[in-house]
């Protein structure tokens, strides 16, 4: 059950309008700071406000890793809640600004889980010979332009026409805290977006966005989701989803030569440490490094 805590709607308008954050982010944030005033609405509470302070928070936190909420979304919830109590200060609901001090469960580094580059090349290449609809080249160009950018569902479901320069083979995209990035693609991304664009003029599909549903109409974040996901039930990977294509993207980049830092410019992350995810290397690459520079391999 939801709990109106205090100021909610004006929060969110600051998370929407001042911070810039996605749809997605602000859903999370309400959530967890929800989640903590639901836990002080607990029997000895009663000054929401004044109940956030760094004792209360690491009452809670201790709760959350008691019914096993994994550190990542911990540390997320903590994040919410220092977020709202700036908020507070900002907009002048308290007199002063309230420090939350709290330390927090380790969170593991996961290796990201990509799909083989050999699965997706012949993914991608059976899918475009059986195309015979727009349906089904909009599905195949979906999958294609995330393995060929890296870029995000919500980045993809907003890309207009403008923002794809064909002469100069560059994409234009708005990520995260409204931040524009330009990525080169490829001369084979070109000659299926050309095919694409004459199958939408063929079909009379008109819009303003570049990937749109028959009526020309913004395709939904969870439609994509499924289609992804449905796409992906012929390749080994456990998890199957758009943001996989973005982790098969960078690895296939590493494992190809690439450096870190331009991964970290093409996937528009404003640091390198959230790049670092992407630094894994399996038994093979590892094996290829070693006798390409070791001195006596052979």
């Amino acid at each position: 059950m939801s709990v109106e805590f205090p100021y909610k709607n004006n929060f969110l308008s600051y998370l929407r309008v001042l911070k810039n954050y996605s749809e997605h982010t602000q859903i999370a944030y309400i959530n967890d700071v929800e989640q903590f005033f639901s836990f002080l609405s607990q029997p000895n509470s009663t000054d929401f406000i004044s109940s956030l302070s760094s004792r209360v928070v690491r009452r809670w936190v201790r709760e959350l890793a008691e019914n096993n909420i994994g550190a990542k979304s911990i540390h997320r919830k903590v994040s919410s809640l220092k977020t709202y109590s700036s908020f507070l200060f900002k907009e002048q609901h308290i007199n002063h600004p309230v420090s939350i001090e709290v330390q927090l469960p380790k969170a593991k580094k996961a290796i990201p889980t990509y799909v083989k580059e050999n699965e997706l090349n012949n993914l991608l290449d059976q899918l475009e010979a059986d195309a015979t609809t727009y349906d089904d080249y909009l599905n195949f160009m979906i999958l294609s332009m995330f393995y060929h950018t890296g870029i995000r569902r919500s980045e993809l479901i907003n890309l207009k026409n403008s923002d794809l320069n064909i002469a100069q083979q560059q994409l234009k995209v708005i990520g995260k805290g409204n931040k524009e990035r330009r990525i080169p693609i490829t001369e084979e991304l070109v000659r299926q977006m050309d095919v694409f664009s004459r199958i939408k003029s063929e079909e009379g599909v008109v819009s303003n966005f570049i990937f749109c549903n028959f009526e020309g109409k913004k395709l939904a974040a969870k439609w994509v989701y499924n289609m992804v996901n449905r796409l992906l039930s012929s390749t080994f990977v456990d998890k199957k989803s758009p943001h996989i294509l973005r982790h098969s993207f960078a690895t296939h980049l590493l494992q190809n030569g690439a450096d870190i830092n331009s991964i970290k410019e093409l996937l528009g992350h404003s640091s390198l440490s959230a790049t670092q995810i992407y630094a894994h290397n399996d038994i093979t690459q590892l094996k290829k490094v070693y006798k390409k520079t070791h001195p006596f391999s052979d």
